[in-house]
């Protein structure tokens, strides 16, 4: 019967994984006319041939990370939804959005700035002294974290019932403070970030597939995710500094308290739009008990990877219309409603889609029927539409460099969905959460267009 499943589910990866391929090549001019980079040349703008074969790569390697990221969350979903129950698989899942707000503190906001430092460098003992300057940083910072994470464990109930799964969850924060990915963006290598994060999730795969049986076999999950990347990652550096003659060295409490002061605008800035993405299921779980967390999990899981879309329309564009802003291009405009038109329409169609098809997507990934799911999906899978009304606004906001306004509205945006969500969540629970997880997407595009309306204006 184990055998039967671990086929049925391998099967399932071959299907969609060739699938993709095959809709690639029948679409591939929809696919040209669609990528930012094609397009760009299109446009009255001098560059030259190596920054364009730039683009493309980048947007290649784009694509391909976050492909890899929804076939390996096709194949595991099941796993851990039907040989964990809902109930477990809903606390394993409250324990990652736990984890996935705490490694912005241990990131500390240099993914949004790392790498334009990293550009900027040509020597590599100049590198070397940064690389290590911020590894060191992030690394301190996770100790401490970690160190308090366990204290809290045993010394309070904040945790009860879920103390193993939340404990075996610290190497998450441990694989984020050495994630390279603001020295690969530096450098334009997003190639090697693309093979290291499938190397990561096949190795993560694997594990689940061999071990996760039963619900006792919960604490493991999140164990496995950071165990995988971690070692991906450690031994990356590590051929890094071996294959570039450098060592190691960790920096001094001195210029570890430096970074901390410099950076903390960064910082701060980040943590709001973590907690607007992830803190619903901690809310929920104030007002409801861990089967109904589990279905509302299960749904959060696909309408999370539907969420990635606009975010990997903004990043795709992103240096584009830094380059086109930084010419004083007049097609700037064009360029962002070129995809802003497309963007919409897009991610309408997905969520018309997942909200009709939400019954069989859900026993795609639960293995039964689920109405409770159903219904919560339906509502989540038009997120990606409300998240992509603010397209123009946010790259409007980064390539003009304006981190106030950015800093005012993710704030805002973000306090906004602390409110609403437990005021919805306590009289409606999950139905009450997701309708206010909507409400905040839109609330979020008025507050980033009215804030930047008036920046404008002034």
């Amino acid at each position: 019967m184990e055998i039967t499943q671990n086929y049925f589910l391998w099967s399932n990866f071959r299907f969609f994984y060739f699938s993709f391929i095959s809709i690639y090549k029948k679409n591939y001019r929809f696919f040209v006319k669609f990528n930012p980079y094609i397009h760009l040349y299109s446009l009255n703008i001098k560059m030259n041939k190596k920054i364009k074969d730039i683009f493309i790569k980048n947007f290649t390697n784009l694509s391909l990370n976050q492909g890899i990221n929804i076939l390996i969350a096709i194949v595991v979903t099941p796993i851990l939804f039907q040989n964990l129950g809902s109930s477990q698989f809903g606390l394993v899942n409250l324990a990652f959005s736990i984890f996935m707000l705490i490694s912005i503190i241990v990131s500390y906001g240099y993914h949004l700035n790392g790498p334009k430092r990293i550009s900027l460098i040509n020597n590599i003992y100049h590198e070397r002294d940064l690389i290590t300057e911020l590894i060191s940083l992030r690394f301190f910072i996770t100790v401490i974290v970690s160190l308090l994470i366990v204290l809290i464990t045993f010394l309070t109930s904040l945790f009860n019932n879920y103390e193993l799964i939340i404990l075996c969850s610290i190497p998450i924060l441990f694989s984020e403070a050495i994630h390279p990915i603001f020295y690969l963006q530096g450098k334009n290598n997003l190639s090697v970030l693309a093979i290291l994060n499938a190397f990561s999730k096949l190795i993560y795969l694997g594990l689940i597939i061999i071990s996760i049986k039963n619900p006792d076999d919960a604490f493991k999950v999140n164990l496995f995710y950071g165990a995988a990347i971690l070692f991906v990652y450690l031994a990356y550096w590590i051929k890094f500094f071996y294959s570039n003659k450098i060592h190691f060295v960790c920096s001094g409490f001195k210029k570890i308290t430096n970074r901390l002061k410099e950076n903390f605008e960064f910082f701060f800035s980040s943590i709001a739009g973590h907690i607007s993405i992830h803190s619903g299921l901690i809310i929920l779980k104030l007002f409801t008990d861990n089967n109904e967390l589990g279905k509302f999990a299960l749904a959060n899981r696909v309408a999370l990877l539907l969420r990635m879309i606009p975010v990997f329309i903004i990043q795709s564009v992103l240096q584009n219309a830094s380059v086109i802003n930084k010419n004083n291009n007049p097609d700037l405009n064009n360029y962002l409603n070129y995809y802003y038109s497309r963007g919409l329409l897009v991610t309408f169609i997905i969520g018309l889609f997942f909200t009709l098809f939400s019954k069989w997507i859900i026993i795609l990934f639960s293995g039964e029927e689920i109405i409770y799911s159903n219904q919560i999906l339906s509502l989540l899978s038009f997120i990606p539409f409300l998240a992509m009304l603010n397209f123009k606004n946010i790259l409007l906001i980064l390539v003009n460099e304006k981190k106030r306004i950015l800093n005012k509205a993710t704030w805002v945006s973000a306090l906004f969905m602390i409110s609403i969500a437990t005021v919805l969540s306590y009289y409606y629970k999950g139905l009450g959460l997701a309708i206010a997880l909507l409400i905040s997407e839109f609330i979020s595009f008025i507050v980033h267009s009215i804030l930047l309306s008036n920046s404008n204006e002034s």
